[in-house]
């Protein structure tokens, strides 16, 4: 006897096939960009982007003229660097909105959360002019300060921390004769760590595709990050395509083994945020 599938059955079939659509052609564009970075202009031009080209080594050759591993290393100095503020003070000043109250912090909350609405563009000239007073314009310090105030970061943290962190573990901690700091650093950290992971990982990302603030506050090709390299590849009249598309492919490697990596911990802080907040 034929045994019957169920509505539920159905629907799960239904629903696996879709994922694996949606799998499918979200790896689609990956294949092409490994395939095209192997490939030179004509190749590409001629629309035989399905097919592996013979123009790898000239086109890493091309990158390494470019100097394009140091600009690697300068980009990871960048986006280490303004990961490590952006999370610690992120997760400072969301621990205080959270926990703490003190005269004006709803207006001051509130006012934090209104800059997430303001662009960037709009203060970009008064923060050029601001690094220049300051001599740090030829520094790597204007693409990793402003990092400090970021707004969804705090955001992130105090609606987190709202939930995840008890108030009675800082009257047990000041019990025990902790400071603040220490409850903080002590206690509170390892307990957020799943929205430290998540947090993380979105402001390496913002920060290692930043272009363009590197593009205005760098002016020396030594100090060159990934985005400024790639698109520099080539000359004044023609892109180097396959190249470039080389340069990308080495660039997404450090994010995709930072994402194998944490991608648990990242995967646990969305769902917790996401039910949290």
């Amino acid at each position: 006897m034929t045994k019957k599938i169920t509505k539920a059955q159905c629907l799960r079939i239904l629903i696996n096939v879709l994922v694996i659509i949606i799998a499918t052609v979200s790896v689609i564009p990956f294949i092409l960009m490994f395939l095209m970075s192997t490939q030179d202009n004509p190749t590409i031009f001629a629309g035989k982007i399905l097919t592996i080209g013979h123009s790898l080594a000239d086109n890493f050759e091309t990158i390494l003229e470019a100097e394009y591993f140091r600009s690697l290393f300068n980009s990871i100095i960048v986006s280490v660097s303004s990961t490590v503020l952006t999370v610690f003070f992120s997760a400072m000043a969301g621990f205080g909105f959270a926990k703490y109250n003190f005269r004006h912090k709803k207006l001051v909350y509130q006012l934090v959360i209104l800059t997430m609405m303001v662009p960037m563009e709009v203060g970009l000239v008064a923060f050029v002019w601001e690094m220049r007073v300051l001599r740090l314009s030829k520094t790597f310090l204007p693409l990793i300060l402003p990092n400090i105030a970021n707004a969804f970061g705090v955001f992130w943290m105090t609606q987190y921390i709202k939930d995840s962190f008890p108030y009675e573990l800082i009257e047990s901690g000041r019990i025990d004769g902790c400071t603040d700091m220490g409850i903080f650093l002590r206690m509170a950290l390892p307990i957020i760590k799943p929205a430290i992971f998540t947090l993380a990982v979105i402001s390496f990302l913002q920060s290692w595709n930043s272009y363009l603030l590197p593009m205005i506050m760098i002016n020396d090709p030594k100090q060159f990050t990934v985005p400024l390299v790639i698109a520099s590849i080539g000359n004044m009249f023609v892109a180097d395509y396959g190249a470039r598309l080389l340069a990308v492919v080495v660039g997404i490697l450090p994010i995709m083994i930072i994402f194998m990596i944490f991608s648990k911990q990242i995967t646990e802080g969305l769902a917790s945020g996401a039910v949290k907040g």
